[in-house]
């Protein structure tokens, strides 16, 4: 996907890697991959990420093949391809770049948690991940704003934006913040005298405004809360279709919700999450 004017931009033809080990996770990240297929032209492949060791790998293997061809059954028009990773993750990140990686997580599972947290910090592309036991579900579009400058926020919007347009919801911004340093919004955006609580409000505000107008199509809203990152979008996000986060390394939206480790990746999904590099 090109990327013209900083802007994420998507082709007409959306492509998806599924990264699928044939569990109970993956089949959660399959239903989400029929649902986005249902928006609008589309490309799957399905990369075989089954860990060979695994005692019932072969087991696995023969459900990842089997999610390809109930694919085809139920998109007939969709193009959708197999292939393995035979261990070279390194090679998928790599042509995550084009694509949205679509992954299962299970919190009960801790085979997947390395795969999973790869995934998310090593794609060069957008990563969707489903948690297990996700059922589709009309709701916003939950962005994080997190304390990157303005133009740190753009692919993050742009994407949340993208989906928001193809399912037809509304875009819902939400910027965190706590009472001290990490929270508050970088200097660019400071008013003066202002307090904490009225410089955020004013900042998302026009931030969200400029949205508007260059999104005239969406319904895009926007709040400033007060609050612990994790605990304000993990709450907001229990009746959304996705969350959406940038992946900066400054960015504490994405430390706060995912940790440096899988296992808080793990523990925070109230919904399926995307995280935007």
């Amino acid at each position: 996907m090109e990327r013209p004017a900083g802007r994420l931009a998507f082709a007409v033809v959306i492509k998806i890697l599924l990264a699928s080990d044939g569990g109970a996770a993956s089949a959660a990240a399959l239903r989400w991959v029929i649902d986005r297929v249902g928006h609008g032209p589309a490309e799957v492949e399905i990369v075989d990420v089954v860990d060979a060791t695994a005692p019932d790998a072969a087991e696995r293997g023969a459900r990842v093949r089997g999610m390809a061809r109930l694919l085809e059954l139920v998109v007939p028009s969709l193009r959708v391809g197999v292939t393995e990773a035979r261990g070279d993750h390194a090679a998928l990140l790599t042509r995550s770049r084009d694509a949205i990686l679509v992954v299962g997580a299970h919190r009960g599972d801790r085979r997947a948690a390395p795969f999973v947290d790869l995934a998310v910090f090593g794609a060069r592309g957008p990563v969707v991940v489903v948690p297990s036991e996700w059922i589709c579900r009309q709701g916003p579009v939950l962005v994080g704003v997190g304390v990157g400058a303005e133009d740190e926020e753009t692919d993050t919007l742009a994407f949340a934006e993208s989906e928001a347009a193809a399912h037809g919801a509304d875009v819902r911004m939400i910027h965190a913040w706590e009472t001290t340093g990490t929270g508050e919004l970088p200097p660019a955006w400071d008013f003066g005298t202002e307090s904490i609580p009225e410089r955020q409000g004013r900042a998302l505000t026009r931030l969200a405004e400029g949205e508007r107008e260059s999104h005239p199509g969406l319904t895009v809203t926007a709040e400033a809360v007060q609050g612990h990152v994790v605990a304000r979008l993990s709450n907001a996000a229990r009746t959304a279709s996705l969350l959406v986060v940038g992946r900066s390394h400054r960015n504490a939206v994405v430390r706060g919700v995912f940790g440096s480790t899988a296992s808080g990746l793990l523990a925070a999904l109230p919904c399926p999450v995307a995280v935007v590099p």
